[in-house]
């Protein structure tokens, strides 16, 4: 089975770097994005194969929605996973691995492993 990319759009790097680590431990590749633009630039490359896009949808132009809009209508098998604010991100993002990484963690992120498992096991179904 081939190892599901993550694209992390996410400009706060002290709640990108966390969860793409912890990703990472689990076994998924990560790519990480910082804006819409960058964003844009790895999914149209191509080079990065995108499974999964966790996107934050605050800051100052919402521009999370619109990134959102743009992947599902230029790239329908890329599923799209909304964040609304950090505390919301880091709540959701329990146990992306069935144990974990064997490193203590004191955020939970098995809500968005759970939810990541079941985007891609919709998106096999396709």
């Amino acid at each position: 089975m081939q190892t599901a990319t993550v694209l992390i759009v996410e400009r706060d790097v002290l709640v990108r770097h966390p969860l793409a680590e912890y990703l990472r431990e689990c076994g998924y590749r990560v790519v990480e994005a910082t804006h819409y633009d960058e964003a844009r630039e790895c999914l149209e490359g191509e080079k990065h194969n995108i499974d999964v896009a966790l996107i934050d949808v605050g800051g100052p132009t919402g521009s999370g929605f619109a990134l959102s809009a743009w992947i599902r209508s230029t790239y329908p098998t890329v599923k799209t996973m909304l964040g609304a604010t950090v505390g919301k991100v880091l709540a959701l993002a329990g146990d992306l691995c069935e144990e974990g990484p064997q490193a203590a963690k004191k955020l939970n992120y098995r809500p968005v492993l759970d939810h990541i498992r079941q985007l891609l096991a919709t998106r096999k179904g396709h």
